[in-house]
């Protein structure tokens, strides 16, 4: 029996190199250490993949044992057969989804990937395009040699006739072994992610961890669960940290229009990343009307997004909530609609609040978001003819001009959201190709739909110039998130979470248009700076800071999996929670000690406040 599961050990811990060597290869690009750090890694996942390799024979063990006492059970070699070779096939579209991931978000599977397979019709398009056809193919070849090497190891093993007491005493001994092992030692902590985030390349780390383990995680973990896994202060000094960081000396406010109740129209650009911008020194060809636009009202340098996909852009600027590390409240019912929201302040202002996307309502419970805040007109994709599309929803073009016709039926003054998608990865939109694919195809292919997206939001402000409201309209231009294309970006990088914001409109005070703003500032500021302009008071945005408040503290806070970042002015520190250390401080400074303070009671507080809403909706 040992011999047998020893075999299926060895098989698993091959399995586990393999996998980890091949998603070092697909993610080269990334790649910028020797063999050595590589081998470090190695001998840093060992662990987590014998727990891993224990997990997965644990079926195997409890036949062999039964075996041991039923002489005439002679079908188990069948049943480990089939059992494991399901495992194998499992695992290799476990360990291509993370690569694949790894690509895009700079994680592998966590709880925010695994509640996309909620929408079907929006991810299997996505699984299929050009740019995972070659992790497709990768994944068949890798099962069916896998399959073949499990052949290799395991073809059957006939038992010795052994004492009954003999093979209980065996039984119990590898039990005991594997349960130690499963846990990774006899330490007081069980094995987690900790003990493979070593390296301060991110890519080591992630290879290093055991994605079958880190699935086994996920699906076993409860979402609900009560323990707040950032617990780094007692809840009294989290909280006054907290206000430290958020201290405004006086309630003020610089107006930037003279209209008393501007209309207030909210544009959340898909993807837009400064990186191919020339008004935020990247690349001078790419998005030349922006530049334009950037003439004509207040263009904010230094803006971050708190995390990396749209539904965390969202809520970040209507309910000034920040980006969860590895989840988002929106996927919870009975939590989103607990948190504050700018149209339902509207709404009590006499405001006709609306919002348009080219896209589907219902994903990432976007509609239910909306609803509950009291949203009184909301448009998507199945509400108006749309003439070309790409995967994700109706071409950018479209949607605009069906705000456009919106808007003129209705009164002023009116609050008016709308969500771009054609810059959504993998970048399919039929558009000219103003750059040519060559080496770079997929960063290209996204420089051409930003170019489309760019000529798209210039044509909406020039026609949006013609409509009667338009002088009394402040426009809000921000991206829902960065991109990590063109570059590459990992996701910690400050770089990653830095995005364009420009307001415009008629209603913008002439002399501050073509004007800059070098003031630190994210998405969570968006709710109390365009209140303010309104002269609405609401004092639940807690996390939201008046960006044209002088006596305002300023800076920005975002998210990664699994960590934080803290920008200032003159200090940028990241702090990666899995490895407990900073990843950067950028001036070496130890004054920079109170941002990462800031930033653990920012991350906390923000996750307490998640418990207690479900706690709050269980009850």
């Amino acid at each position: 029996m040992i011999k047998a599961l020893v075999k299926l050990i060895l098989f698993w811990l091959l399995f586990f190199l393999a996998q980890r060597l091949l998603f070092l290869a697909i993610n080269y690009d990334s790649i910028h250490f020797g063999f050595t750090e590589i081998f470090t890694s190695s001998i840093k996942a060992f662990s987590m993949d014998l727990a891993t390799s224990l997990y997965l024979i644990a079926l195997p063990t409890l036949l062999y044992i039964v075996h041991g006492y039923d002489k005439s059970f002679t079908s188990i070699f069948r049943i480990i057969n089939i059992y494991q070779l399901i495992m194998i096939a499992l695992c290799c579209m476990i360990a291509m989804g993370d690569a694949g991931i790894y690509k895009v978000w700079g994680t592998k599977l966590n709880g925010k990937a695994l509640s996309y397979l909620a929408y079907p019709k929006e991810v299997v398009p996505t699984l299929f395009a050009i740019e995972n056809i070659g992790l497709i193919l990768m994944m068949l070849i890798t099962t069916v040699c896998m399959m073949k090497l499990y052949a290799y190891f395991h073809t059957g093993y006939i038992m010795q006739q052994q004492k009954p007491i003999k093979h209980a005493a065996i039984s119990v001994l590898f039990i005991a072994s594997s349960i130690i092992g499963i846990r990774g030692g006899l330490q007081p902590v069980p094995l987690n992610r900790n003990w493979v985030f070593h390296s301060s390349h991110a890519v080591l780390n992630y290879a290093s961890l055991n994605g079958t383990w880190n699935f086994i995680e996920l699906i076993t973990k409860n979402a609900d669960d009560d323990n707040n896994p950032y617990r780094y202060f007692d809840e009294e000094t989290a909280r006054e940290l907290f206000k430290q960081a958020h201290l405004t000396l006086k309630d003020s406010t610089i107006r930037i229009t003279d209209i008393a109740k501007p209309n207030i129209v909210l544009i959340f650009l898909e993807s837009w990343n400064p990186d191919v911008m020339a008004c935020y020194g990247g690349d001078s060809d790419v998005t030349p009307k922006f530049s334009e636009l950037a003439n004509e009202g207040i263009l904010f340098k230094n803006f971050y997004a708190t995390g990396y996909r749209t539904e965390q852009g969202l809520l970040a600027t209507l309910s000034a909530y920040p980006a969860q590390p590895v989840s988002s409240i929106i996927q919870s019912f009975g939590k989103f609609d607990k948190l504050p929201n700018i149209i339902r302040t509207f709404n009590n202002e006499g405001y006709h609040t609306s919002f348009f996307t080219g896209g589907r309502l219902y994903f990432d419970n976007i509609e239910a978001y909306l609803r509950s805040a009291g949203i009184q007109k909301i448009m998507g994709e199945d509400d108006f003819d749309i003439k070309r599309r790409t995967v994700w929803g109706a071409y950018d073009e479209e949607t605009f001009a069906l705000q456009l016709r919106e808007l003129k039926q209705v009164k002023e003054p009116f609050f008016s959201a709308l969500t771009t998608i054609t810059t959504h990865e993998w970048f399919d939109a039929d558009v000219p190709k103003h750059f040519e694919e060559g080496d770079d195809r997929v960063g290209n292919n996204y420089r051409n739909t930003m170019y489309y997206a760019d000529s798209c939001l210039y044509a909406y402000l020039q026609t949006a110039k013609n409509e009667s409201w338009y002088n009394q309209t402040l426009f809000v231009l921000v991206a829902d998130h960065s991109s990590t294309f063109p570059y590459e970006r990992s996701h910690h990088e400050t770089e990653r979470h830095h995005i364009p914001m420009l307001i415009t409109g008629g209603a913008l005070k002439k002399a501050l248009r073509g004007t800059v703003s070098e003031k630190v500032g994210m998405h969570t500021d968006i709710a109390a700076t365009v209140l303010a302009q309104c002269g609405i008071k609401d004092s639940s945005f807690v996390r939201s800071k008046n960006l044209f408040n002088p006596f305002a503290p300023a800076f920005a806070y975002y998210a990664f999996d699994n960590g934080f970042g803290w920008i200032t002015k003159d200090h940028t520190v990241v702090y990666d929670h899995n490895m407990q250390k900073e990843l950067l401080n950028q001036n070496n400074d130890t004054s920079a000690r109170v941002f990462i303070n800031f930033g653990k009671a920012y991350l906390q507080t923000n996750y307490q406040e998640n418990i207690d809403y479900a706690q709050r909706t269980r009850r």
